[in-house]
């Protein structure tokens, strides 16, 4: 049988024995009386019925949310919300049992009583039940505020770790840019050298041509007993031995060939035009060809790609 005393605000009902049992063994694992335990109880369930009573939301499924679940502290954070609005309801629930209980046994109870056995069993189990409910919601809520505490320190060491892999990106990135200047640096000067050197090769291949056409030009003479021979165009006569180019010193003219005089009153006669093609011993001597093709290969490797500029300018652009 429950009674109230309106005067001190004391309201008692009987409990079944696992409810007693529940509320006794967490009253001894608190550390806590029996009574201390339930006034907290009951306080919590006041506040939260007060600060809410008013706000609408739906159930949430325990099991859709875990721990570990990689979910952001927003979507959390209305998760653990809508909980605490099924919470609440929950709550409101057991306050309007609460009260439907006492209004029955004030009903059915004599003015003068001191005992139980009036109290309606089926709103006490059900009582029970509900308490039962709000303690396993309100272990939940405490699960899902330790889990969002933990989740908000998972994203801080994600934002270090970011932050930190961000630096040595720079760092990285700075290094090859270093690099990347000092190869091409490197590249041009090799470029540079490259060329300096074909036009060295070219001009010591053509001196060495000329002196090889005049050597032909000497031996030519020398064969033919000719030691002065006139310039057909300009018909200045030039010393065989003194030539050391195919060309006149005179008219600076090409020679071609030296032929012996026709007449006795003529003269010997160095013909002018293009040289005939060298033998092949003083051919391979001048001949470029074989080295053309590497000096090309190097100038290749020297100079930097258009993909190699693109990616150093999107590089240094970020």
């Amino acid at each position: 049988m429950a009674s109230e005393n309106h005067e001190d605000g004391a309201v008692s009902f009987a409990l079944p024995a696992d409810v007693n049992d529940w509320i006794d063994e967490e009253a001894d694992r608190r550390g806590e009386t029996r009574a201390a335990f339930c006034r907290q109880l009951l306080s919590a369930t006041h506040a939260v019925t007060t600060d809410d009573a008013g706000s609408d939301g739906e159930g949430l499924d325990e099991d859709r949310i875990e721990p570990g679940d990689s979910v952001d502290s927003e979507t959390l954070q209305s998760e653990l919300e809508e909980q605490r609005t099924e919470f609440v309801d929950h709550v409101e629930d057991v306050r309007e049992r609460v009260v439907q209980v006492k209004r029955e046994a004030d009903g059915k109870a004599p003015e003068e009583h001191d005992h139980d056995e009036y109290a309606d069993r089926s709103a006490v189990e059900a009582l029970d039940e509900d308490l039962e409910t709000v303690a396993e919601r309100l272990s939940a809520f405490e699960d899902r505020t330790d889990a969002l505490s933990s989740l908000e320190a998972d994203l801080e060491d994600l934002s270090k770790t970011v932050d930190s892999g961000f630096e040595n990106f720079e760092d990285v990135l700075e290094h090859v840019l270093e690099t990347t200047d000092e190869l091409e640096r490197r590249s041009t000067t090799l470029a540079t050298a490259v060329l300096d050197l074909r036009e060295r090769r070219d001009f010591l291949a053509a001196q060495e041509r000329r002196r090889l056409e005049a050597e032909r030009l000497q031996r030519a003479a020398s064969r033919l007993g000719i030691q002065t021979a006139t310039c057909a165009a300009c018909s200045t006569a030039v010393s065989m031995g003194l030539l050391t180019e195919p060309t006149c010193p005179h008219c600076d003219t090409q020679f071609a060939d030296v032929s012996k005089k026709r007449s006795f009153l003529g003269s010997h006669t160095l013909e002018t035009g293009d040289p005939p093609a060298l033998e092949p011993a003083a051919h391979a001597a001048v001949d470029t060809d074989e080295t053309a093709s590497v000096f090309e290969t190097v100038e290749a490797d020297a100079e930097p790609s258009d993909d190699d500029r693109r990616s150093v300018d999107r590089g240094e652009s970020e």
